[in-house]
């Protein structure tokens, strides 16, 4: 939970519950975006958890841009439901900011061995 802490300010938050969940995703992943679609629809489940989404990308989806336009966007949830919802993909290379935010991201769900998108983690 410390390691997930270390990283809370890059999370995108979606919904406003009281029970926080911690989602490591790939915009690109089919089951990640299966997950956020589910997730946004629902009004009972974004009332009742606060997802904390971080974007971490799977080496063969080859999505480092997808995630840099998302983190250089100007309103970064409405990109990433624009992504992965209604599947209108954005690219861009990252700047120095969304590059030292997407290691940071790295770096701690290597050190939690995460493996699979969407990873969950749900804080009791």
């Amino acid at each position: 939970v410390s390691l997930l802490k270390s990283i809370h300010d890059d999370a995108i938050i979606l919904g406003s519950g009281k029970k926080l969940l911690y989602v490591f995703l790939d915009p690109l992943c089919p089951h990640s975006r299966k997950f956020i679609k589910m997730v946004s629809k629902n009004r009972k489940m974004l009332s009742k958890y606060q997802y904390c989404l971080f974007l971490y990308s799977i080496p063969r989806m080859k999505s480092s841009d997808v995630v840099s336009a998302v983190y250089m966007s100007s309103d970064i949830k409405k990109t990433l439901l624009q992504i992965m919802v209604e599947e209108k993909l954005s690219h861009e290379k990252g700047n120095e900011m969304t590059k030292a935010k997407v290691h940071r991201i790295d770096a701690v769900a290597k050190e939690m061995d995460v493996y699979k998108r969407p990873y969950i983690v749900i804080v009791k």
